[in-house]
C-alpha cells in the first residue's frame, strides 16, 4: 500500500503559503508543546483555503503510522460555501468528501467511512450543531425509528411517537420504506445506550403507549413531552456520532459567522465544543476577521478588545495564558507611552514577547506592493539604519524644491542650479539629482 505524500500539494504553493503551512503544522504537530488550535487570518484573495489544503495534506502523511483512520472535518456557514471549497481541499484526487448536512445522519455513511483510511466530513453548523429544533428533520425522525425500533419498545407506538408534524402518508413511507444502510455498530452502540438509561427508557415506554393508537389532534399534554423526547433522542444520537466520527483534523473556515460556537459557555455550542475537546484533534480556523480590528467613538457597545479576547480564549484554551496575554499588552502598552532613549530596548523587548505568544497559536500575511517579490513580507532590517545628517539635509533640499516649484511654478534649470548653489556644492547637487531624481530639465 502506497504512502501518503503531501509534496504534490505542497509543490502548487506558492513561497508564503508554503512558509504558512510549514509553520502552522509545525505548531499543531510537531512542537512541544504543541498548539492543538491555530488561526491563519491572512487577508482576503491570499489563498487560506489553500493554505488550509496544504495541512490537510501534511496531516495524513503525519499521522498514518499512528492511527488506524484519519478523518478531516471542514465546517463552513453554509452548504454553499462547502460545494465551493471542497474540490480544493481534497487532496486524494477521488471522491474522499462526504458532504452531511446534519451530524445526527451520519450512522447513513459511517460504514463508507471505516472503509477509507482517510475520510473528509463536511457540515454546516445551523444544521448540525444547533438542535433548538426539537423535532429535527423527518428524516432524522425515521433513522431514530429505524433503529429503535429493536429495541424492545411498541413499535407502532414509537412509529407515531416519532411522526411529529409531518404527514402520516409521507411519514410512514419514509419510516417503514426505508432504502438507506444504517451503520449497525452505532446504530446498536446507541440502541444500548438508550436502554442503559432506566429515566430515558421509562420516558420512552410511556409515550410509546399514549401514541400506541393514532390520532390526528394531540393535545398539549401529549405533544410536549414528545417533542422534548424527540430533542433528547437527537442530541444523544449527536454525541455518538461524534464518537463514530473520530476527527482528527477540524477545519473552521470563516469561523466568525458562528463565532457563539467557539465559547463554552453558549447552550447552543455543546456539541461543537464536545467535537473540538475531541481526544487528539486539531482544530484549525481560517479568517480574514477573526475580530473586529478596532472600535469607534460612536461604537461603544461594540469593544473589539473583548473580542479579540474571546478568540485568544478559544485559542489558548487556557485563562492564564489570556491573563499573560493581557498583561504583555498593558506592559507594552504602558513603555510605549513612556518611551524614552532608556528603555527603547525594553520596549523592543515587549513588543518581541507578545508577539511571540500570539504567533504560537496565529498568523497573517497581507498583500506587499513595495517589493520586488509580491509574496516578501515586510520585515525589520537586521541592523539598525541611523539617521545621519546627510539625510535631514536632503530631506530639506527636496521639501524646498517642492515648495519652489509650487510657488514659481517649473523653474528653468539655471534658476534651480543657482537656488541649489547657495547651498551645496557641485558634488553635492550631482547626488541630490541622483537620489532625489530631481528634473532639470528646461521646461
Amino acid at each position: 500500500m502506497s504512502r501518503f505524500s503531501a509534496e504534490p500539494t505542497l509543490s502548487r504553493l506558492k513561497d508564503f503559503q508554503r512558509r504558512t503551512v510549514d509553520h502552522v503544522f509545525r505548531r499543531l504537530y510537531l512542537d512541544e508543546p504543541p498548539a492543538p488550535r491555530f488561526l491563519v487570518a491572512d487577508e482576503v484573495g491570499l489563498g487560506k483555503t489553500l493554505v488550509a489544503r496544504g495541512v490537510i495534506a501534511r496531516a495524513p502523511e503525519h499521522l498514518e503510522d499512528r492511527v488506524e483512520r484519519i478523518d478531516v472535518v471542514y465546517v463552513c456557514s453554509n452548504a454553499a460555501i462547502a460545494h465551493q471549497n471542497l474540490g480544493r481541499l481534497n487532496v486524494l484526487g477521488k471522491e474522499g468528501f462526504s458532504l452531511a448536512s446534519r451530524l445526527t445522519l451520519l450512522p447513513t455513511q459511517v460504514s463508507g467511512l471505516r472503509a477509507n483510511r482517510v475520510n473528509f466530513v463536511s457540515f454546516t453548523p445551523g444544521t448540525t450543531f444547533d438542535l433548538k429544533s426539537r423535532s429535527g428533520r423527518r428524516m432524522e425522525r425515521a433513522l431514530l425509528f429505524r433503529i429503535l425500533r429493536d429495541g424492545g419498545f411498541d413499535e407502532r407506538g414509537l412509529l407515531h411517537l416519532l411522526q411529529g408534524s409531518a404527514g402520516r402518508d409521507g411519514w410512514e413511507r419514509c419510516a417503514c420504506d426505508w432504502t438507506f444502510p444504517i451503520d449497525a455498530d452505532l446504530a446498536n452502540a446507541f440502541r444500548q445506550e438508550v436502554r442503559a438509561d432506566a429515566a430515558l427508557r421509562t420516558r420512552i415506554d410511556d409515550l410509546c403507549n399514549r401514541f400506541h393508537r393514532y390520532r390526528e389532534t394531540i393535545p398539549w399534554s401529549d405533544s410536549s413531552p414528545r417533542y422534548e423526547l424527540i430533542g433528547d433522542l437527537r442530541q444523544r444520537l449527536a454525541h455518538a456520532c461524534l464518537e463514530a466520527l473520530e476527527p482528527d483534523l477540524i477545519i473552521l473556515d470563516e469561523f466568525q459567522r458562528f463565532r457563539n460556537l467557539l465559547r463554552k459557555d453558549d447552550p447552543t455550542a455543546d456539541l461543537a465544543q464536545a467535537l473540538f475537546r475531541y481526544p487528539g484533534a486539531r482544530v484549525l480556523l481560517l479568517s480574514a476577521t477573526p475580530y473586529k480590528m478596532l472600535s469607534l467613538d460612536h461604537e461603544q457597545h461594540d469593544d473589539h478588545y473583548p473580542d479579540f479576547l474571546q478568540t485568544l480564549q478559544f485559542l489558548l484554551d487556557d485563562d492564564q495564558g489570556v491573563e499573560a496575554v493581557k498583561n504583555d499588552i498593558e506592559e507594552f502598552r504602558r513603555a510605549l507611552l513612556e518611551l524614552d532613549r532608556e528603555r527603547a530596548e525594553e520596549v523592543g523587548r515587549r513588543r518581541d514577547a507578545l508577539a511571540d505568544r500570539l504567533r504560537s497559536v496565529m498568523c497573517r500575511t497581507e498583500r506587499v506592493a513595495r517589493t520586488a517579490r509580491q509574496d516578501a513580507m515586510v520585515s525589520e532590517p537586521p541592523c539598525p539604519a541611523p539617521l545621519q545628517p546627510d539625510d535631514l539635509q536632503l530631506a530639506r533640499l527636496k521639501r524646498g524644491i517642492a515648495l519652489y516649484r509650487l510657488v514659481f511654478g517649473q523653474p528653468r534649470q539655471e534658476d534651480l542650479l543657482a537656488y541649489l548653489g547657495e547651498l551645496l556644492s557641485a558634488t553635492e547637487i550631482e547626488r541630490v539629482v541622483a537620489e532625489w531624481r530631481v528634473d532639470l530639465t528646461p521646461p
